[in-house]
């Protein structure tokens, strides 16, 4: 799908006002104001925000084989998919450590959701180290090619320009006194 398609589709399944669009250097970017639904669905510490996992399934409507990295908790019902933990207790699909991926088939994947902790506080509320997120970037180069990952944090982890493309960066504001965030969509070149 080009684009301007996911563009138009996400307009058309969520009934949001039209806050992508396609720049010049044929990137998708915006901003997605999230409003002040402080729930979250799968009432995990972290989870992705009311909305989040509806406004980026709207994006990528054809992708059939997707994979939740720092799962944590997920309302799957929203985004069908498999997780990867490394907390047993949370009952992923698969217990691996993000930065490796090694018990993973990411072969078979063709969409990645990533929400890892975003500071030493947040890998403290988890009971886990902080993630090096440009070593997670390089395991996740084991996707096929055309395989996007959607990247949510508040920097842009280090990547190599000859494995992924920036695609997408949407701006996410959730509500007063919330951390400002990126969405960042790499494509697997």
């Amino acid at each position: 799908m080009t684009w301007e398609e996911r563009i138009a589709n996400y307009v058309k399944v969520t009934g949001f006002p039209r806050s992508l669009f396609v720049s010049e250097d044929g990137r998708a970017v915006g901003t997605w104001i999230m409003g002040n639904n402080y729930r979250v669905k799968s009432t995990y510490y972290g989870g992705y925000p009311a909305g989040y996992l509806r406004r980026v399934r709207a994006l990528f409507p054809e992708k059939k084989k997707v994979l939740h990295v720092f799962s944590g908790k997920v309302d799957l019902a929203a985004f069908p998919g498999d997780t990867v933990d490394l907390n047993p207790k949370l009952a992923p699909t698969y217990i691996d450590d993000a930065q490796t991926l090694l018990k993973v088939p990411l072969e078979d994947y063709d969409l990645v959701l990533a929400d890892p902790p975003y500071s030493v506080e947040d890998a403290d509320h988890y009971q886990t180290t902080m993630v090096k997120r440009n070593v997670v970037m390089r395991a996740l180069q084991r996707l096929p090619k055309d395989a996007h990952v959607v990247w949510l944090d508040q920097v842009l982890p280090m990547y190599r320009k000859d494995a992924f493309a920036v695609e997408g960066v949407i701006g996410m504001v959730k509500s007063t006194n919330h951390r400002f965030r990126v969405v960042t969509v790499f494509g697997r070149v």
